[in-house]
This record gives C-alpha cells, sequence and structure tokens, in this order.
C-alpha cells in the first residue's frame, strides 16, 4: 500500500505535478461540510470520514497513479443552520469552487477526477458540477458521495432502524469513534432534534467496517476512470441497428 505522502497533492513540488499528469493520474476532490451533528460529534465530521476514505482509497490503489487534493471543507448546509456552528456555501457557490478547482487541476494536463463527497446535502450539487464540468472541459469527471458505494455495507453493519449513513446517528457515530474518539462526546449521545437516529449505537468496530468498505469501493472507482481513455467524454450514443 502506498504511504501518505506518495498520494498527496500538497505534498508535490511544482517540478513533479507534470509528471503526475504525463502518468494520467486520477484526481481525487474531496468536499465536506461544516455543520452541525448532534451534541456527540464534531462540526467537522464529514471532512474527517471523506479524508480517511479519500486517502485510504488512493493508498489502496496502487497499481494506478492517485493524488487527493486538499479537501474543501465547506458545502451545501443551509437546513442545518438552525442550529449553532454550521457554516454553509450556497449551491452557485459550491459549483462555481468545484468548477474553479476542478478548472486548476485540469490546466495542469489531468484529465480524470472523482469528487468525491462526504455530506449528503452536496450530492445533487457536486453531481451537477461534475455533469457541467465533464462537458465544459472535456474530461472524465464524475462526483459521489463515499458513503453511497457501500449502502448495502451500511445497512447490513448497523443494529438501529436507519439503513443509510444517516446524520450523527450510529454510523457516523460508528466512525468518529474509530477516526477521533476524544473527540466524541460520550454523555451527550442522545437522540435529539436534528439527526436522524441513536449515536449511542456506534462503535468503533461499525466504524473501521464502513469507512475500510468504502476505501475500497472507492479505490475501485478510481481503478475504473483511470482505464477510461481520459478526454474522450461521451454524450448521447447512437445504437445502429445491425443489416440482417
Amino acid at each position: 500500500m502506498k504511504s501518505l505522502n506518495d498520494v498527496l497533492w500538497s505534498a508535490r513540488t511544482r517540478e513533479e505535478i507534470p509528471t503526475w499528469a504525463e502518468k494520467n493520474t486520477v484526481v481525487i476532490v474531496p468536499i465536506a461540510s461544516t455543520e452541525q451533528h448532534g451534541l456527540a460529534l464534531p462540526l467537522d465530521t464529514d471532512r474527517r470520514t471523506v479524508d480517511y476514505v479519500a486517502v485510504k482509497a488512493a493508498q489502496l490503489a496502487d497499481d494506478v497513479p492517485c493524488l487527493v487534493a486538499p479537501t474543501i471543507p465547506y458545502g451545501v448546509s443551509p437546513h442545518h443552520m438552525v442550529f449553532p456552528g454550521t457554516i454553509t456555501f450556497s449551491v452557485e457557490t459550491t459549483i462555481r469552487v468545484l468548477r474553479e478547482v476542478c478548472q486548476s487541476i485540469a490546466a495542469h494536463g489531468f484529465d480524470r477526477i472523482l469528487i468525491l463527497s462526504g455530506h449528503g446535502g452536496n450530492q445533487d450539487t457536486v453531481g451537477a458540477a461534475a455533469l457541467e464540468l465533464r462537458h465544459e472541459l472535456g474530461r472524465q469527471i464524475e462526483a459521489n458521495c463515499w458513503f453511497y458505494y457501500v449502502s448495502e455495507l451500511i445497512s447490513e453493519t448497523r443494529e438501529g432502524p436507519v439503513e443509510t449513513i444517516g446524520h450523527a446517528g450510529e454510523s457516523e457515530a460508528s466512525a468518529i469513534m474509530m477516526l477521533a474518539p476524544e473527540l466524541v462526546r460520550r454523555d451527550r449521545m442522545k437522540v435529539v432534534p436534528g439527526i436522524s437516529d441513536d449515536p449511542s449505537l456506534g462503535t468503533p468496530e461499525k466504524g473501521r467496517i464502513i469507512l475500510d468498505g468504502a476505501a475500497e469501493a472507492v479505490a475501485e472507482r478510481v481503478r475504473y476512470l483511470a482505464a477510461q481513455p481520459g478526454r474522450k467524454v461521451v454524450g448521447i450514443q447512437t445504437v445502429e441497428k445491425k443489416e440482417e
């Protein structure tokens, strides 16, 4: 498995970047949110999870060159602004930030970009941004939330009623208990308005299963992107009927 410094965009020098572009490197652009996660979890929960999944995926894809760009820490979170601590971008700002980040990456010669979100509220926005950029730039650009790659695994791992990643409940609490247990306010792990389910059901073991499973799934997606022709972006394809 690759080392941490082998996969970080920010650890490169200006002299090294062109070489990475020539190797058909896949660039992961993580985007998260800074928002309330109930009483027990930190405001940067989504950043921590997407950082882990993106970096570990790049390390696991040791047969494919992959770099992870610095994480964008804010996302589309207006629905959480009623709770203290949330900082939100508008949809327009989020798309503009992603456009300018991806334009910069493409300008340096990279043809394959995976926008990876750690916040479900970003999904529609990052998907729209990727669709536009794919055809604007003529590059392989796609977007998804990391937890959508492992929906079945999350459902199989949970004990409570919520089968998805939820919000600040069992699955996200499990992830932070694995990543940063010192930041979990264990005496505040209860169901309150603004979260989806019971964080007290979380365990570090569940967090490791979910996050490592997601990293493996994203690594497979990186391999898929690496195998695609970087600048041959497919639009609508017409299927011609074969002559008898």
